[in-house]
């Protein structure tokens, strides 16, 4: 139960480490110069680390972690809305005191390629961020890519989602064909 989020939870701040790792390896000086934003100033009062990195990691963490629990949020609801509607969905009632049926993973091939696309898409994305609106800051010194950093993990995660979900068509086509043999050699048993 719950395997969504808990993918999610756990997928997720690994590949905004490794993006925010490849930002700050790629442009450390970007970061060197980063200022904090007044608003968040004031939230964090004496909280700020002084170091212009410490800063920013500060900064992008906070990016990150709002939508992330939000998003976290969002699918600890969708599964357990379905697993409660589990039940209605099933042909045979399930018998007192019977095992209930176990919830599918992700097949091994799906799980490498949600992995592997994820943090190749974080490494290019983070190191690629400089190029982007130049160096991250915007007209008049508005510094974005703390906010970029932040977004990158779960555009990287996305990505990852569509390649596990091309990686786990051959194995879904095989099952498919598997049981419709084993469905028509059946067929004629069950009629005598």
């Amino acid at each position: 139960m719950f395997r969504t989020v808990r993918g999610f939870l756990v997928v997720t701040p690994l590949i905004f480490l490794v993006a925010l790792l490849a930002y700050l390896s790629t442009r450390p000086h970007a970061a060197e110069t980063f200022v904090v934003y007044p608003f968040l100033a004031e939230i964090l009062g004496r909280g700020v680390p002084r170091g212009p990195i410490g800063r920013f990691v500060v900064v992008s963490v906070l990016f990150f972690l709002v939508p992330y629990l939000l998003a976290g949020l969002v699918l600890f609801l969708a599964d357990l809305g379905i697993s409660a509607a589990a039940p209605l969905w099933r042909r045979k009632p399930r018998e007192k005191g019977g095992e209930a049926p176990r919830g599918r993973t992700l097949v091994p091939e799906a799980f490498y390629a949600l992995l592997a696309v994820s943090i190749v898409t974080a490494v290019v994305a983070g190191r690629a961020l400089h190029r982007v609106a130049h160096g991250g800051e915007l007209p008049g010194g508005v510094n974005v890519a703390p906010l970029f950093v932040a977004m990158i993990p779960f555009v990287a995660v996305a990505l990852g989602l569509a390649a596990a979900a091309l990686a786990a068509i051959p194995r879904s086509v095989r099952r498919a064909f598997r049981g419709r043999g084993d469905g028509a050699r059946t067929a004629p048993s069950e009629a005598r």
